[in-house]
Order: C-alpha cells, then sequence, then structure tokens
C-alpha cells in the first residue's frame, strides 16, 4: 500500500498566508534542477487574488512564491505541441493534479512504477499545449517575501 502523502495536491502546500491561492492559472517563471543533489526548484507566479473582489486588481493580484522539491526522482515534460515563437514567455499552468489523474499514455506508466513515499503530480500548460510530470520524496512551497 503507498503511502498517503502521494495524495496531497499542489495548492495543499501553498498554506493559509494567501487564503485564495492556487496553481490555476500560475506561470512558471525559472526551473533549477541539481541531479546531483536530486532537487528541483521551480519559481512561480501565482494568483492570489480574491475571486469575489470589487476591483480587478484585488482579483487579480499576483505574488512568486517556490516549490522546492528534495529527493529528485524525476521530472519530464513532454515535447510542446505548440510553438509560438512569436510569444515566448513564462509558461502558463493551466492545469494540475495527481499524477494518476492526467490522462495521458505516459501518466498512466508512470503511475504504475510509482515509488512508495512519494509526491507525484502533473503539470498542463497551455500555451505549449505539453504535459509535466514530477515525482519527489519531499515538497515545500515557500512565498517570495516582498
Amino acid at each position: 500500500m503507498k503511502d498517503l502523502k502521494q495524495k496531497i495536491r499542489l495548492d495543499d502546500l501553498l498554506g493559509q498566508v494567501e487564503p485564495y491561492a492556487t496553481f490555476h492559472d500560475a506561470t512558471l517563471n525559472k526551473i533549477e534542477i541539481d541531479y546531483e543533489a536530486y532537487e528541483l526548484t521551480a519559481e512561480f507566479k501565482l494568483c492570489v487574488g480574491n475571486p469575489d473582489g470589487k476591483v480587478e486588481m484585488e482579483r487579480e493580484r499576483r505574488r512568486r512564491g517556490v516549490l522546492r522539491l528534495s529527493g529528485l526522482i524525476f521530472w519530464a515534460i513532454e515535447p510542446p505541441g505548440n510553438i509560438d515563437t512569436d510569444k515566448w514567455s513564462p509558461l502558463w499552468l493551466t492545469s494540475d493534479g495527481l499524477t494518476e489523474e492526467a490522462p495521458t499514455e505516459t501518466a498512466r506508466k508512470l503511475t504504475s512504477i510509482s515509488i512508495p513515499d512519494t509526491y507525484g503530480w502533473y503539470l498542463y500548460f497551455s500555451d505549449i499545449n505539453a504535459f509535466a510530470y514530477l515525482c519527489a520524496r519531499e515538497a515545500v512551497f515557500e512565498w517570495e517575501t516582498t
């Protein structure tokens, strides 16, 4: 039986500092992988605004944060299904979830070989029409201080 730690969603890592924070519609601005140390650091810009806010600025507020993975098992991204060189920008994350929930053959294969006591997620980037997959033993999210 696999440890339930695998069932934690990315949004669950965000804590209560920003009660409306979500990875949905976030941008992936930077990623660093240290294969020798088995670590991945990913900088995101997340929507933290109140969806019921009266003014657009309140609804559309964004904040940077860093997802730190240690005990990295894998990070993989599919070849882009769409490359629009006129619109190079940070990757636009529009869907995420547990690896086992991704609607792809790759996810099914990765789930079948998943390692107990690990976190595993998929990320879908709309702007490049591609899925990414990650798996690690530990995951922490930290808000960038302003």
